[in-house]
């Protein structure tokens, strides 16, 4: 739809300037005077909702859930609550979908299927408020999002957090090893050549490793480029993704890490969703959603298959052998007691104990060996350089 400004006066004779999406320009007038608006002047005005800085995040989502749980919880009704977060709401880009779904709600459609309308409400998003709606609980299940989108985004700021440094010594690195091989050395090359002396064998080697990568260094580029572009498209396919995916499971250091991950994802998902009241077997499928991993996910047919014929979550589970035989006896445990969504919950706090630790674990290795390497090809390049000066006869020892 297009995205109209307009000025207009509210009830308090107050002028006010705005941008929100209309199917058209009557539409438009007709929805400003539903939100007691008297609209002054209408144009149509470029979208940037899809710039960079306008890009809604998860945080973003995070934050309006836990402003629109709170102005709730002071006693607002849903549409004045959504009101006021589209006239305060930090991004442009924001303000205007809850808009849309303000007007939505006023034309008489529910609270899950105006936000459904929007991509960037995620299907475990949706499902919460259509099962705390169907419940009379909408209030308690905004809160339960909150506490879950709050997990899940300090989960994945701690992974981001552990990787920072490894990342940024490898660029530093690398741009250190470049600097040498593209400028130093060659100026270096040059002295050489105008002594005419002969050198000894590494610094030859290097002289040319560097001359070549100086003249050729674009390509180096270009095929680096071409290579993550053709990965990152293969990636995207059906058959790249299920690939890719499978791959995860057979490298012995990442299969641990991202077995652990998808665990930690899909229970914590599972056990929030049946913490609301959303129906069993539509948790099962936004959990097998959640884990984007297809390898797994079509493992877990069996679960969905096996608990829609009666035979309860732990024994499906346990025949999809996916999960190690920890998980599948705190399963077994926490449906016997009659306690699955806090067993499932638990499980997530486990196995993301696990995850950071893993993480922590390969980061302080994998640290020290980056540093070593990195010493030693600046090393023997730096040596190599030395034993040509120390080779010609007119520099003193």
């Amino acid at each position: 739809m297009p995205v109209y400004s307009y000025e207009a006066i509210d009830v308090t004779g107050k002028k006010v300037k705005d941008s929100i999406s209309s199917s058209d320009e009557d539409t438009l007038k007709s929805t400003l005077r539903g939100m007691g608006l008297v609209p002054l002047s209408i144009r149509i005005s470029e979208a940037k909702e899809n710039s960079f800085f306008q890009r809604i995040t998860s945080e973003d989502i995070l934050i309006f859930t836990q402003e629109l749980g709170n102005l709730i919880e002071s006693g607002l009704p849903i549409d004045r609550a959504l009101y006021v977060l589209s006239e305060h709401s930090e991004k442009k880009a924001l303000r205007a979908i809850i808009k849309e779904i303000y007007i939505d709600i006023q034309k008489g459609n529910t609270l899950s299927s105006a936000m459904g309308k929007h991509k960037v409400f995620p299907r475990l998003y949706i499902n919460m408020i259509r099962a705390g709606e169907a419940g009379g609980i909408l209030e308690v299940v905004i809160k339960r999002l909150v506490t879950f989108l709050e997990t899940s985004l300090s989960f994945k700021k701690e992974i981001i957090s552990a990787l920072i440094y490894p990342i940024l010594l490898t660029v530093v690195g690398g741009l250190a090893v470049m600097v040498l091989m593209l400028y130093v050395i060659p100026n270096f090359s040059n002295i050489f050549s105008d002594m005419g002396q002969a050198l000894p064998l590494p610094t030859m080697i290097l002289i040319r490793v560097s001359s070549f990568f100086s003249a050729y260094w674009w390509v180096f580029l270009l095929a680096f480029v071409g290579i993550a572009l053709l990965v990152r498209g293969y990636a995207r396919t059906s058959e790249g993704k299920s690939y890719i995916d499978s791959l995860k499971l057979k490298i012995p250091v990442l299969k641990k890490l991202s077995m652990k991950f998808i665990i930690a994802r899909f229970s914590r998902t599972f056990g929030t969703l049946l913490q609301s009241g959303v129906p069993i077997l539509e948790a099962i499928r936004v959990s097998r959603d959640v884990i984007d991993n297809d390898a797994v996910s079509k493992k877990l047919i069996v679960l969905e298959e096996g608990v829609s014929k009666g035979k309860g979550i732990s024994a499906p589970l346990r025949e999809s052998g996916v999960f190690p035989a920890i998980f599948n006896q705190m399963v077994i445990v926490g449906e016997e007691a009659g306690r699955l969504e806090e067993t499932f919950l638990l499980i997530a706090d486990r196995f993301e104990a696990d995850t950071r630790n893993l993480i922590k674990r390969f980061v302080s290795l994998f640290e020290p060996v980056l540093i070593l390497l990195m010493g030693i090809v600046v090393g023997l390049i730096v040596i190599s350089m030395l034993m040509g000066i120390f080779s010609i006869n007119e520099i003193p020892l």
